[in-house]
């Protein structure tokens, strides 16, 4: 029990509180003496930061030639409305009375405004190419408009429209991903505009330009008392491609053409009236064998870039995205497909270089390869029996006379011959087939400057266990048997090319052996027109290919178009091939519960290449039937060539 003695005295209480005291205001006198004294240059940095804002005012980007000078992708000046994210969610009325304005809805402003592209550091747009009345009444009522501003923006435009989109690529504000460490170094701010797809990605150095730079002095309100400094936006420089607009207009139309035409073929193979091709989309690409430059390239369908122009809506976009058909898709280099017999070129480069077989080889075809016990005939398909594809006996063939007939069995053999030497003794190694495909550039990404290439695949031993190991229920077993050989030999199976590395393929047996980097890009040009970097082209490696061997082929690829027995004859019946040469390979690639996909490789002149030519279409029959057909075409106006004929897509049931 504590008595009045024990609490402690008046006296000692005053001392703890003057203790106290004093601490308190020693603490208060030390932070002013650190901030007044020891942080006196940080503080007045931070007070000359609070009274100056920067602007920047973003470069007009460099322009997009083609080789010839022609403008793919220009600028032009478009007033661009624009609302604060700040404004929007405090005063709605603002966005009532804008949408009034600008004869739109309220909601659709809304959702524009709500769009996760845009930035939320800076005004999102709401319209572009603004007419003058609405920018006067913009200017002149701007109180009722607090936080809406119109602009002066330079916006990209496609004189060509939609010819080439998938080439040239489109811009669009760049994101938090996009936003690294190295690009605000480089000057980039939330909002920016920036590449993302084509030629606007692969050059968006080049292209960008340097924006202006502005320092307002500001009060404490934020009001402008004046400028401090100001350098004006540089133009980004001009990229000078490789591509020729007309013929990438060509080939664009060509292509459409021939699907279009396809749609309305019904399939006859198999006998009867059939139903009609789908051919949903397809690819072209021309090149110069020379040098590996590229003039075209084409895919179908395609988009339109002008709907990227100041913004796409998240809508619109997620239309792109959902459209069954692909249309962003680049088909020339993102599509992987079975090449069927055009592969057949690698598959004659490995057996000639590994001795499989020469030029004057004899194979007795008799309309399929046996592999295995089983007995095999030209009419019934069982295990272990490869046919050929249309079931024709072509009897004794050398390397020529199996590439203008295309027989199946002859380059099986190849790849049955490699497999079970390899089984047996080792001969050749485990990818002896696969070296040829791999030299000519399959299986890897052809390196040219255009983003999201695919690599393809050239399957084999190797490839087969990864895949059994990452899907075991879809590859019950990792091993790789004789079959899967015989397959690869003609291009199915597992392989998969796109339409770029086919045409990079035949580009190298044309020029005798150089595999180049397809190139895109020529030259960079500052605004008055000098060259301030010049691309030339790149040879990636060299095929050794005999004079023999070259001759032999070459005969086989000419007799595909000009022999009676081509299996793509009849679509190049007319063409003057006594003066312009066209060497070609068809291919007709089975897709499981789809109809084959039509491929046509080909070059010309094939004395003196100066273009290589390669279509393929989905889903749209066997190769001379529908790809040969839109080639020839091309040539027809490459080579100023007048048609004597009707050029008629329908079903040869020739591979």
């Amino acid at each position: 029990m504590s008595t009045q003695a024990d609490a402690p005295s008046p006296q000692v209480r005053l001392t703890v509180l003057a203790v106290v005291v004093v601490c308190l205001f020693a603490a208060l006198f030390a932070r002013l003496w650190f901030l007044q004294v020891i942080n006196e240059p940080a503080a007045q940095a931070a007070a000359q930061d609070n009274s100056v804002r920067i602007v920047y005012t973003p470069a007009p980007r460099g322009r997009i030639l083609d080789r010839n000078g022609n403008v793919l992708v220009g600028n032009t000046v478009s007033e661009v409305v624009t609302v604060s994210r700040q404004v929007a969610a405090t005063e709605p009325d603002v966005i009532s009375r804008l949408a009034l304005l600008l004869n739109v809805t309220t909601a659709s402003l809304q959702q524009q405004i709500h769009d996760p592209q845009y930035s939320p550091y800076a005004p999102v747009p709401l319209a572009d190419n603004v007419q003058a009345p609405v920018v006067v009444y913009l200017r002149e009522f701007q109180a009722d408009f607090p936080g809406v501003s119109v602009q002066a923006t330079a916006e990209r435009y496609y004189p060509y429209g939609t010819v080439a989109a998938n080439i040239l690529g489109y811009v669009g504000q760049i994101s938090a991903q996009e936003l690294t460490p190295a690009r605000i170094r480089a000057g980039y701010q939330p909002g920016d505009e920036i590449g993302k797809t084509g030629v606007e990605a692969s050059f968006e150095s080049e292209l960008r330009g340097q924006p202006g730079v502005t320092k307002l002095q500001v009060d404490s309100h934020g009001n402008v008392l004046g400028v401090l400094a100001s350098t004006p936006p540089v133009p980004g420089h001009d990229v000078w491609l490789s591509i020729d607009i007309n013929v990438q207009k060509l080939a664009e139309a060509t292509l459409a053409d021939g699907l279009a035409a396809t749609r309305l073929t019904s399939d006859k193979s198999a006998g009867g009236p059939g139903k009609l091709f789908a051919a949903p989309a397809g690819a072209v690409v021309v090149m110069n064998p020379q040098d590996g430059s590229v003039l075209a390239l084409a895919t179908n369908p395609t988009y339109n870039p002008q709907d990227f122009v100041g913004g796409i809506s998240q809508l619109k976009f997620n239309q792109y995205l959902d459209n069954p058909a692909h249309p962003l898709d680049d088909r020339t280099i993102q599509g992987v497909y079975a090449p069927g017999s055009t592969f057949k070129l690698a598959t004659a480069i490995s057996g000639l270089q590994a001795g499989v077989i020469t030029p004057s080889y004899v194979f007795d075809d008799k309309g399929y390869l046996q592999v295995g016990a089983n007995k095999c005939s030209t009419v019934f398909q069982v295990a272990g029996c490869f046919n050929n594809d249309n079931r024709q006996v072509y009897g004794d063939v050398n390397l020529q006379r199996a590439i203008t007939v295309s027989s199946d069995a002859y380059f099986y053999n190849i790849g049955a011959i490699f497999w079970n030497a390899y089984s047996s003794s080792q001969q050749y190694g485990p990818d002896g087939l696969q070296n040829g495909p791999r030299e000519l550039g399959f299986g890897s990404p052809t390196g040219i400057d255009l983003p999201n290439e695919a690599s393809g695949l050239v399957p084999d031993q190797a490839s087969r266990k990864k895949e059994h190991e990452q899907y075991p229920q879809d590859y019950s077993t990792g091993q790789w048997y004789t079959g899967d050989n015989v397959n690869t030999a003609i291009g199915q199976g597992e392989v998969g090319v796109t339409p770029l590395q086919l045409a990079n393929a035949y580009s190298t047996f044309a020029n005798g052996g150089t595999l180049w980097v397809p190139q895109i890009a020529l030259k960079v040009t500052d605004l008055q027109g000098k060259v301030v970097e010049q691309f030339t082209a790149t040879a990636k490696s060299h095929v050794a290919l005999q004079p023999a061997w070259q001759a032999s082929m070459l005969a086989g690829f000419e007799g595909v178009t000009a022999s009676s027995d081509g299996t793509a004859h009849a679509a190049f019946a007319g063409f003057p091939l006594a003066q312009i040469p066209v060497a070609g390979k068809t291919g007709t690639a089975q897709v499981t519960g789809k109809d084959p996909t039509s491929v046509f490789a080909s070059f010309a002149p094939a004395n003196n290449p100066q273009f290589v030519v390669v279509a393929l279409m989905e889903q749209s029959g066997y190769g001379a039937d529908a790809a040969a057909p839109v080639v020839r075409q091309i040539y027809d106006s490459l080579f100023n060539v007048t048609p004597t004929q009707q050029i008629i897509i329908g079903s040869t049931g020739k591979d």
